[in-house]
């Protein structure tokens, strides 16, 4: 048994945030054949879960990990089997030396996005992963709220808040150029460094989390999972985010329309980008 990991963005996704028949269908072929495909993406669980149920992965046996590998979840159960918090004044630090800088932050509470401030970013980002969003005064203190309402088990609390009200990620989207995120990330790393692990999802979006929280771990914890050896698991993805999965994997891809930073870690190239099929390419020359 084969185990594929695949980043969703750029990578299973099309540019028009779509699945093809081509990819579907290599994807059926080798889970007919006992093999395992594992959705793998920064995305929260909320547009995982949706993206999985578009597509009918939402079964038996098939596993979402989610926010980097912060959460992974049991699609059967509708459980989750592992989640990796951080603490809120983390959050509510990021958040202010984002916005100092005219940056946008935000974090997760179950289905909601959370930030102190609307802006554009919030609002795209929203869009893209049809979620909707709650803004709050303190992040802290909102968090605090929902833990008491759920104490006293208040009827305000929304119930697709998770039970555990701590934040998993905090998102930082710049308005400028990329540089701007690189010099935020390099000043973050003077608080955060060895406390919460950072990683580009895309080059306008810097992500902090869990020190474990990321597609490596998420790798080497399903496999061990499922009982089956690194040796015979495969990782695809096109961002930085995705390096430690392909670094992690047997066998790490990068597709052809990749950052630079996935393919200098990849032991292959596709040949053919997230629009031209590039995940059956794979599957059909390493799994089939």
């Amino acid at each position: 048994m084969k185990i594929l990991f695949s980043d969703l963005d750029g990578t299973l996704l099309t540019d028009e945030k779509l699945i093809l028949d081509e990819d579907m269908a290599a994807i059926q072929q080798m889970l007919d054949l006992g093999n395992k495909f594992l959705i793998t993406t920064g995305r929260p669980l909320t547009s995982a879960k949706k993206m999985a149920k578009k597509y009918g992965f939402f079964k038996p046996g098939f596993y979402l990990v989610s926010f980097n590998g912060g959460l992974i979840y049991d699609c059967a159960t509708d459980q989750s089997i592992l989640t990796r918090h951080i603490p809120v004044e983390s959050v509510k630090f990021i958040m202010d030396e984002a916005h100092a800088r005219g940056m946008h932050a935000h974090t997760y509470a179950g289905d909601f996005v959370v930030s102190e401030y609307e802006t554009e970013q919030l609002k795209n980002y929203c869009n893209t992963m049809q979620m909707d969003y709650l803004i709050v005064d303190n992040v802290v203190d909102y968090f605090k709220s929902i833990e008491k309402d759920l104490a006293q088990k208040a009827p305000n609390v929304p119930i697709n808040v998770v039970i555990k009200p701590a934040p998993i990620k905090v998102n930082v989207i710049t308005p400028y150029d990329h540089c701007s995120l690189e010099e935020f990330r390099t000043e973050m790393r003077k608080t955060t460094e060895g406390k919460l692990f950072d990683v580009f999802s895309k080059p306008e979006m810097l992500e902090f989390s869990n020190m474990k929280s990321n597609k490596g771990d998420a790798v080497r914890f399903m496999a061990d999972f499922y009982k089956v050896p690194l040796s015979q698991t495969i990782a695809c993805g096109d961002e930085e985010n995705d390096c430690p999965m392909i670094e992690a994997a047997g066998l790490g891809v990068a597709m052809a329309n990749g950052s630079e930073a996935a393919k200098a870690k990849a032991d292959y190239i596709t040949e053919k980008d997230n629009n031209h099929g590039g995940i059956a390419e794979v599957i059909r020359k390493f799994v089939l």
